[in-house]
């Protein structure tokens, strides 16, 4: 919920700015940043730290712009940098549907030739209509063969493992 309401305003805002690209890729940079150093995280969510040396910390980065710094300094603030990667997920798939994009998760169980890509990208196009259609890859070696697509709450699995859970359930 919390994290809804960040996404929200950010993206508001973003797009009052025309700076929806610009932020997708500051917020890239921060997420990166923040999974390479997780205890950086903590330190910004801190209440132990004043916020100006926080705000200090990120402005000698020189990597983020006046928009996003506020971002930042409003989740400082409030004690909610935790909350980014929850935000974040909530951002891109805003930013995406406002770029026509529609980022579709792929798990299979070994990496798909680009041919294989396109006849996925061919069948699901019906379904999510006037979207160019990108894939997210992971590899989940336990489908044993076949694909699962996850796109907004919704999935289509066609995979071994499925048919093989499908027939257990049946005996």
């Amino acid at each position: 919920m919390t994290s809804t309401i960040y996404s929200d305003a950010l993206f508001k805002l973003a797009l009052k700015e025309d700076a929806i690209e610009s932020i997708i890729e500051q917020f890239e940079t921060f997420v990166s940043l923040a999974r390479d150093y997780p205890d950086w995280i903590v330190l910004l969510d801190s209440p132990m730290i004043r916020n100006r040396v926080k705000n200090k910390m990120l402005t000698e980065l020189g990597i983020f712009d006046a928009l996003f710094m506020n971002f930042l300094m409003l989740l400082v603030r409030h004690h909610q940098v935790r909350l980014y990667e929850d935000i974040y997920e909530q951002w891109i798939a805003k930013s995406r549907l406002n770029q026509k994009i529609a980022y579709v998760q792929l798990y299979s169980a070994k990496p798909l030739s680009k041919k294989r890509l396109n006849q996925l990208k061919e069948e699901i196009q019906d379904y999510l209509p006037g979207l160019e259609i990108e894939f997210n890859q992971h590899i989940d070696p336990t489908l044993i063969e076949g694909v699962k697509m996850t796109y907004q709450g919704r999935s289509i699995e066609r995979s071994l493992k499925k048919a093989l859970d499908d027939m257990r359930t049946n005996i």
